[in-house]
């Protein structure tokens, strides 16, 4: 009777087997396996020029001195990755960064790190609540300026998955050593979003309108008598008394408001005028009118590279002159913030400078923020001249 038993339940976990692979299958469909990330690859620190585009297992390199990819330079080039990061378990998750020079990390479109400059190597982190299963948009902005380079992206992962298990060889644990970052495996990385959004059907199209029915036909009606309107009573119009005029008295004058000419900024007409450098004395100041940026931006735009190729190449030629490299920006969200992005706007300005020949003495980088403006803040057409550089003889 036993055996028979034994049996049964054999046929019967048979008869489950192709069930049970089904679902495996199903499963291991579901969780498709990572191929890595896109990676553009361009000269210029910013982007300038587009050379190649490859697929990169995951952001671990350290190129020295080399070029990264063929045709491209070792120093002064840009590299983007984008695609899609798929967690395995649900918790926090820390990013480490190990960068020289620049580098920028977005998740979901949201920016985690911005330190976009010319640095020598330095570490960073960023915090974030992930879950598990759930793709996030991933983007990685980088450029390297000159020497040694290398970027790393690491990530520790949830308690839950680096938890040591406890046994005597780590005397239950209090021995236990504390995982540290690791490579973000390929595994994670995907190019698509592996779960594309399903697009969603068409309406039909609309059920053509009936045909309006045939009028029924009018059935005689008998002709009315027709009744004249009443004449309208004639209207009497009143006459209003005419209102006192009052004499207003005339507006007061007001003196107008004296700037002292030491507090006005000069500013330079054009770039080739950057011969009055010179003449500026100590403490004052010049605008640059062609070096604005974008609202919540450090990125030096492709027009005012020709300024600033000018404004070197005079610097270089007067290697006794000192100034005051002055980042501002408007007064539109927090100020401490604003205050950074000013730095780096002044940052980039002079590593522009220094590597078109002006020497590192010459120049101090502040960033002011809003606290200096030149123009109306509340005006939006007015708030952009205040996004500005300013040069201040020291």
């Amino acid at each position: 009777m036993k055996w028979l038993t034994n049996r049964r339940g054999l046929r019967q976990l048979l008869a489950l087997l192709p069930l049970l692979l089904a679902t495996l299958a199903a499963h291991a469909q579901a969780q498709p396996a990572g191929n890595g990330l896109r990676g553009d690859y361009y000269e210029g620190t910013d982007f300038e020029k587009f050379v190649l585009t490859r697929r990169d297992a995951t952001i671990n390199f350290n190129w020295g001195q080399q070029p990264p990819a063929p045709g491209l330079p070792a120093e002064q080039f840009s590299v983007r990755w984008t695609g899609w990061l798929v967690p395995p378990a649900s918790g926090k998750y820390i990013f480490h960064v190990t960068v020289d020079d620049g580098i920028r990390l977005w998740l979901n479109d949201r920016m985690l790190l911005n330190e976009w400059r010319g640095q020598v190597q330095s570490n960073y982190t960023a915090t974030v609540e992930l879950r598990a299963g759930e793709p996030y948009r991933l983007r990685v902005d980088y450029c390297q300026y000159s020497f040694d380079t290398r970027v790393f992206v690491t990530w520790e992962l949830p308690a839950s998955l680096t938890a040591a298990s406890s046994s005597w060889r780590n005397l239950w644990g209090v021995a236990a050593e504390k995982p540290g970052p690791r490579p973000i495996s390929t595994a994670y990385l995907f190019r698509n979003n592996p779960r594309p959004v399903a697009k969603r059907a068409s309406p039909p199209p609309p059920a053509p309108a009936p045909a309006p029915a045939a009028p029924p036909a009018l059935a005689a009606k008998k002709p009315q008598p027709i009744t004249p309107a009443p004449t309208p009573a004639p209207r009497v119009r009143t006459l209003r008394p005419p209102r006192p005029v009052v004499k207003m008295p005339p507006p007061a004058k007001v003196a107008p408001t004296i700037i002292p000419a030491a507090a006005k900024p000069l500013v330079l007409a054009d770039s080739d005028r950057t011969a009055r450098l010179a003449n500026l004395a100590v403490g004052e100041a010049v605008t640059l009118p062609d070096l604005y940026f974008d609202q919540g931006q450090a990125r030096l735009l492709p027009a005012v590279r020709t300024a600033l190729d000018g404004l070197a190449a005079a610097l270089h030629a007067q290697p006794e002159l000192r100034f005051e490299v002055q980042g501002h920006t408007d007064n539109v969200g927090n100020a401490e913030l604003n205050r950074q992005l000013s730095q780096q706007r002044a940052e980039v300005v002079c590593l522009y400078l220094t590597a078109h020949g002006v020497a590192a003495g010459q120049l101090r980088p502040v960033g002011y923020g809003g606290t200096q403006p030149v123009a109306d803040n509340a005006d939006p057409a007015q708030r952009p001249r205040n996004r500005r550089v300013a040069l201040r003889r020291l």
